[in-house]
């Protein structure tokens, strides 16, 4: 019994018409997220000017974030981290960044 080298096929016949492989053309970058920004961007933003003590920055994370006002503090370092900026959703960032921050905070003053 016979046993062939190689795949049933000749070595030059891998590529039709003796091409090669195709090679994409080169495209133009653009970029992909869109000119609409997320809903709350502009809260945010305005927010983010803010001192982190003054009642209307209390009241963005009171009403906007729905945090209790003892996480100010933790908010504020959230949106200065600026995650939010390119997240589809920045509320949730903000959230979740301060809830680290808050844990983080907690077990350095510990």
């Amino acid at each position: 019994m016979k046993f062939s080298k190689g795949s049933r096929r000749s070595g030059g016949s891998h590529f039709s018409n003796n091409r090669g492989p195709t090679v994409p053309p080169k495209r133009d970058y653009s970029p992909t997220r869109s000119l609409h920004k997320p809903p709350f961007h502009a809260e945010i933003e305005a927010a983010s000017l803010l001192e982190q003590d003054s009642p209307e920055f209390h009241a963005f994370v009171r009403d906007i974030v729905n945090m209790p006002v003892d996480m100010a503090s933790s908010v504020a370092a959230a949106i200065r981290q600026q995650k939010w900026k390119i997240a589809p959703n920045p509320l949730a960032v903000i959230r979740t960044g301060a809830h680290q921050e808050a844990k983080r905070s907690e077990i350095g003053s510990a």
